[in-house]
């Protein structure tokens, strides 16, 4: 059917650009580990055009952004993905989001357009002191679908590991370990049976 689109915002003046680009290295790690194809675009390539436009050659498109309640932005706040954006091209695909917000508003738009799987947050992602655990647990779903796990075992998958690193976290750095907790209850994980993605 198709590979994956990763998708991130790597521009050095945006807030959290560290955080986006980790995430991608570790969908492109696991890309390759699984033996699946994938394509990435980042900054000054981050448009509508590359996203939503190219959709029709991928089955998962991974974006690790800037967000609110309507959409997704690049680093120059143009609309990547959004509810004004034409996404007719994501009827039977799938989006991973990491962005604040998008599941309020852009998520059931897509749904709507028959978006078959959705992974994004309902409330600000937020991030304190070290990044790692944040890492994992917000790429803990993408690594389990990507393995081959259906979307409900990946979903379970994923609220563990935000459990195991919560855990982790607290008995160091409280305050990073609420933002985690933070995450995990903004967490939105939806959608039915296994994406079809081609190997390499």
């Amino acid at each position: 059917m198709g590979g994956i689109l990763i998708a991130y915002d790597n521009d050095n003046r945006s807030e959290l650009h560290d955080l986006f680009e980790a995430c991608a290295d570790d969908a492109k790690q696991e890309c390759v580990a699984n033996g699946l194809h994938y394509e990435s675009v980042y900054p000054p390539n981050l448009t509508e055009e590359n996203v939503i436009g190219v959709m029709p050659n991928h089955q998962l498109c991974f974006i690790a952004s800037h967000g609110d309640y309507d959409g997704i932005y690049n680093e120059s706040k143009q609309e990547v993905i959004s509810i004004r954006t034409t996404n007719y091209n994501f009827g039977g695909k799938g989006l991973y989001s990491i962005a604040c917000s998008c599941a309020k508003n852009l998520r059931p738009h897509l749904l709507e357009l028959g978006l078959q799987f959705f992974v994004g947050y309902n409330e600000l992602f937020t991030t304190k002191g070290d990044l790692e655990p944040f890492v994992i647990s917000a790429m803990s779903g993408l690594k389990s679908v990507l393995s081959g796990d259906n979307v409900e075992t990946a979903k379970e998958k994923m609220l563990a590991s935000f459990d195991e690193q919560i855990a982790i976290l607290g008995t160091k750095d409280h305050w990073g370990a609420a933002h985690l907790l933070r995450n995990k209850e903004a967490l939105v994980f939806e959608g039915d049976g296994t994406l079809v993605l081609s190997s390499l």
